[in-house]
């Protein structure tokens, strides 16, 4: 049950360092205006649904993720990310922390500076159509919490939308399943609980 916790945590750090937005980088992170975006993880046979909202090109973001953690059931969470800020909410436990951006990896891949790249080894690697989509392919390497991670990951208009994440000798496979882009999205999803 702890190896699973940590997957979480795990996946939440990953979402962030992916989805994440520079304080300091323009509003525009993303080559398109909103979309909604169903994604699966698969971390290690452990099998996670999320659905991520963007809107005003990256500004704001939603990630809403349900799993199944042996021994306590289904977990809902999610992270909120705008006007600069970011939260982490538990929707089981009813629970909203205020994260710290400059504590998470940020890559705004539509604005890659030599300084970016040679940061965290970014290196493209090529083009590959995914959900029919032209996406350009990168692999980098990041740090959160004293975790090393070496990703490869698709982005779309600079949304990574499929990654294949190793860390500590685990492998995370993200992919969308779905992708609407200027899709409508409703404000209210990214108001952050009062719980």
């Amino acid at each position: 049950m702890k190896t699973r916790l940590i997957l979480a945590s795990l996946l939440t750090l990953v979402s962030f360092s992916l989805f994440a937005q520079e304080e300091k980088a323009p509003v525009k992170k993303y080559g398109f205006k909103s979309a909604i975006v169903k994604l699966t993880t698969d971390m290690m046979g452990q099998v996670v649904e999320s659905v991520a909202y963007i809107d005003d090109y990256g500004a704001k973001e939603c990630q809403k993720t349900k799993m199944s953690i042996p021994g306590m059931g289904d977990i809902e969470s999610g992270s909120i990310m705008k006007d600069g800020k970011a939260w982490s909410v538990n929707y089981t436990m009813k629970q909203v922390q205020e994260v710290d951006l400059s504590a998470t990896q940020q890559i705004n891949f539509l604005e890659l500076t030599d300084e970016l790249k040679k940061k965290y080894n970014i290196q493209e690697v090529g083009t590959e159509k995914f959900l029919d989509k032209e996406c350009a392919v990168y692999t980098l390497e990041t740090e959160a919490q004293g975790l090393k991670a070496k990703v490869k990951a698709w982005l779309y208009k600079g949304l990574t939308i499929k990654s294949e994440t190793e860390v500590s000798g685990m492998k995370i496979v993200a992919a969308a399943t779905e992708f609407k882009e200027d899709a409508m999205v409703l404000p209210q999803v990214f108001d952050v609980p009062k719980f």
